[in-house]
Order: structure tokens, then sequence, then C-alpha cells
């Protein structure tokens, strides 16, 4: 992808909203890892080619571990797609993650047009976006910054809305890959069949209909055992619905 001029990503980059990066590396480790038990050899092998000595547990985190290198600040706003309650999402062509993923498909869909160092830095966008969507504030309210600006008490101490859905509820459970994997036999074959089918927009609007569930906690935005063990399971569920999607869309792109 062509890197705007340093002067536009400036102005962008201070336009835009601070928001936290989805899941936390752990989370973004199990989606990798879930993935990676849907994924045929031979999509296994060109991953590992393009990849050279990098897991994929750090190609999934690494959108984030640059997130200090300022070179990269043009990336932030790839991370989410935010709009107002009440609203519908309307195609842009900024930078947002749809059309990042969307362009990263593209991309290694036509790989003989690119360097392999561009389509490792594609694949790892895909790994790392992929989990984003699926991590419901990342498809949030503009209003409060996906939850960052609701500042709460998660199990006594004080943190804000959109980092227990990025890590705490994860690190407080102490949720495992196989935790959610066992959820995949509460889908039958269309369900399945249906998760698999490549849809960016559907997949942000998917998450966006759990918010009522995220956002649903005392006034005094106390979160306390209750909310974490009534959301537990749509963390798990979100992060096997990431893993078998990942695992689609690596799977389409490098068919050919």
């Amino acid at each position: 992808m062509k890197k705007v001029a340093s002067i536009i990503i400036t102005a962008v980059i201070a336009s835009s909203p601070i928001h936290s990066f989805a899941w936390g590396a752990a989370g973004h480790k199990m989606v990798a890892e879930i993935a990676n038990v849907y994924l045929d050899s031979a999509t296994k092998e060109k991953i590992h080619h393009y990849l050279g000595n990098t897991t994929i547990e750090e190609a999934a985190t690494w959108m984030d571990d640059i997130k200090s290198n300022h070179n990269y600040d043009y990336m932030k706003p790839w991370h989410y797609v935010d709009f107002e309650k009440g609203t519908q999402y309307v195609p842009t062509k900024e930078g947002n993650s749809i059309n990042t993923m969307n362009n990263a498909i593209e991309e290694i869909k036509h790989r003989d047009q690119h360097t392999d160092e561009e389509i490792k830095k594609d694949i790892m966008m895909i790994y790392h976006l992929t989990g984003d969507m699926h991590q419901p504030l990342h498809n949030g309210y503009t209003g409060d910054k996906g939850g960052n600006d609701i500042q709460v008490k998660y199990l006594g101490h004080p943190s804000n809305l959109h980092t227990v859905w990025d890590r705490e509820i994860i690190e407080s459970e102490h949720i495992t890959p196989n935790d959610c994997l066992l959820l995949y036999k509460n889908f039958d074959k269309d369900e399945i069949a249906q998760l698999r089918v490549v849809n960016m927009e559907k997949w942000i609007l998917e998450p966006r209909t759990l918010l009522s569930n995220v956002y649903n906690f005392k006034d005094d935005n106390v979160l306390d055992q209750a909310y974490v063990d009534k959301n537990k399971r749509i963390v798990e569920q979100q992060l096997l619905i990431a893993g078998i999607r990942l695992a689609a869309v690596l799977q389409e792109v490098f068919k050919s």
C-alpha cells in the first residue's frame, strides 16, 4: 500500500480519535492459533514462505508492536470502524479496518506484482485486523471512541470499557484457545459455512449487535463478576469466529 505524504499523515492522525488496540497480545495470538487449526497444509506452507522467521503469533501482534514507532502512525485509524449509535456504516475510501483488509487481500491475490516483503506485511495485517474486527468495541460508537472514554471499575480496579474488552476479561478469566475451540460444536455445518464467507462489512456489523451486552452495566460503571460471567462466553465466541474467519480469508487469497 502506498504511503501518504507525511504532512497529510500528521494531519489525519491529529484529527483522529485515540483508540486502544484490540484483544491485546494474548487475544491476537489466540486468534492466530485457532486459525492454524483450520488451515490446510498448502496454505500454511505459503504463509510460512512469506513470513520466514516470523511466527504466526508475532504476525498477529505486529500492528500493535509497531505502535510506538511514529513512522507507522498512519496505520492507527486502520484498526477500527466506528460510527454513531443508531446509524449505519457508510462505505468510505478513508483508512479503516475494512478498507485495509480489502486492500491487503487484493495485493496478495496479485502477489506477482508485489515484493515478498509487501506480501508479508499484508499477511500480518490480515492476521491482526481479522482479530480487531471481532472485538465489538472496534466497531463501536464514535462519541465515546469505541469505549475508550467510558471509565469503569473492573473487578475493583479502575479501567476503561475498551481495555476491559481488549484484554482484562481474557486475563482475569484465563481464557485459552482450547476454551474457544470447545464452542465450535455449537455451530452446525451451515452456520460454519456462512461464517467462512469473506465479507468485511458483514464481519464488522455482527459484533456491533453485541454492544447492548457490552454497555449493560450499572449506572455507577461498576463491572462486577456477574458482568464478567455474562460476557466471558461472548469473548470466547468472538475469538473463535475470528480464528475461523482468519483461516477462511487466508485460504481464499492463497488458493490461486
